[in-house]
């Protein structure tokens, strides 16, 4: 009993302290994704290159005047919403426009698809 309390107060604050389990890793990980998949969002939206998110309307702003909406369930209260179901939906997002875009290419340029 007392090696289990021993182990929970030594290692549960300095899991907490590197974000282990205070989110704050999740939140840096879902900004990556949103980065990472945004600019092709805007893209192929036609509305130029990713600039910021705005988590009020759950929308990214894009250089043009395009505002693509983020995946529902991103955002909540005014703010990105990231655990861990997000950060998959965020995923699925970003799968889903890397298909897209592999469509466009394949029917624009049909000697991608000969490769």
């Amino acid at each position: 009993m007392q090696l289990v309390v021993f182990a929970v107060v030594l290692i549960l604050p300095a899991l907490q302290r590197e974000g282990f389990l205070s989110g704050t890793e999740l939140q840096g990980n879902c900004m990556d994704i949103i980065e990472k998949y945004g600019n092709l969002s805007c893209a192929l939206d036609g509305s130029g290159d990713l600039e910021d998110v705005n988590p009020i309307l759950c929308t990214l702003e894009c250089s043009g005047n395009g505002r693509p909406k983020l995946p529902y369930g991103t955002c909540s209260n005014n703010d990105l919403n990231c655990n861990r179901f997000e950060m998959e939906g965020l995923r699925n997002w970003g799968q889903r426009l890397e298909r897209i875009l592999h469509q466009v290419l394949t029917r624009w340029c049909p000697c991608l698809s000969k490769k």
